[in-house]
C-alpha cells in the first residue's frame, strides 16, 4: 500500500474538476435525518454510516469519467472492483451514494443518502455510469435483496508538516489529521469493502491510499494486501 496525497494525474485533475460542491445529505428515514442534525462532522459521518443498517439493497451502479473510446473502461478486477467517482447502491429506502470526499481531508470515503448526480456534474461529457454487469456469478448477487447486518468505518491518521521556508525555519509546525479511508458494509453473505485508494496501472495491484478513487473490495485477503490489518474490520 502505498500512502500519502502525492502528485496528480491528468486523470485525477479531471475527476476533481467534475465534482460538485459538497451537498446537504437528504434522508428518508429518522436514522439520516438525525445525522443531518449533528454539527460534528465524525459524528455526522458515523450516523450516515450506520443509518445504512436495516436497508435492502436493490442495485449497483460504478460511476466512472466519461469514456469517449468504442468500449468502456474495464472495472472488473477479480476479488475487487474498480468505481472511479463512486457507487450507487439503490436500496428500498431511497438512493445512496458512496464516494470520495475531502470533508477531513484529501481524500477520504463517505455515505450520502441521496443521488451521484447530487455530487456530479453530470451532462455530455460528463461521468457515466460503467458496470457492474448483471452476472448472476458476480460478487454482488449474493447480497441483493438482503439487509444490511452492520457497518463499520477505518480511519487512518495522516501525519502533515511541519512546513519550511527556504531558510529551512519552520513556518507551519506539524500536525495530524485523522481521515476515513475505508467502510465496511455487513450482510448476511459476507462483507463488503469501499476504499479512496488509486490502484496503480498497467498491473493495478499496488495501491495509493488515501486516493480520489473508490476501490470496491470483496475480500477481507486483498484489503490485507493493500495494508489493512486488524480482525475487527477485516472480519
Amino acid at each position: 500500500m502505498i500512502h500519502g496525497s502525492g502528485s496528480a494525474t491528468l486523470r485525477r485533475t479531471s475527476a476533481r474538476a467534475i465534482r460538485r460542491a459538497p451537498a446537504c445529505p437528504t434522508g428518508e428515514h429518522d436514522g439520516v435525518e438525525l445525522a443531518n442534525e449533528v454539527d460534528d462532522p465524525r459524528t455526522r459521518f458515523e450516523a450516515k454510516l450506520s443509518a445504512l443498517r436495516g436497508r435492502r439493497i436493490t442495485a449497483v451502479d460504478y460511476w466512472d469519467l466519461h469514456h469517449f473510446g468504442p468500449d468502456s473502461e474495464p472495472w472488473d478486477y477479480g476479488d475487487w472492483h474498480h468505481a472511479v467517482m463512486g457507487v450507487e447502491l439503490t436500496t428500498d429506502l431511497g438512493p445512496v451514494t458512496v464516494t470520495w470526499t475531502d470533508t477531513f481531508f484529501p481524500y477520504g470515503v463517505e455515505v450520502f443518502h441521496d443521488r451521484p448526480e447530487d455530487h456530479l456534474v453530470v451532462g455530455e461529457g460528463g461521468p457515466q455510469r460503467n458496470g457492474p454487469d448483471a452476472d448472476p456469478a458476480g460478487p454482488w448477487t449474493r447480497h441483493l435483496g438482503s439487509p444490511i447486518r452492520g457497518t463499520a468505518s477505518h480511519w487512518s491518521r495522516q501525519e502533515m508538516g511541519p512546513a519550511r521556508r527556504a531558510d529551512g525555519s519552520i513556518a507551519k509546525p506539524a500536525y495530524s489529521v485523522d481521515l476515513p479511508t475505508a467502510i465496511r458494509v455487513d450482510f448476511d453473505a459476507g462483507s463488503v469493502w469501499f476504499v479512496a485508494a488509486i490502484p496503480q496501472p498497467p498491473e493495478m495491484q499496488r495501491v495509493f491510499i488515501p486516493g480520489d478513487e473508490i476501490m470496491v473490495v470483496f475480500s477481507s485477503e486483498k484489503m490485507r494486501d493493500m495494508g489493512f490489518g486488524g480482525p475487527a474490520f477485516l472480519r
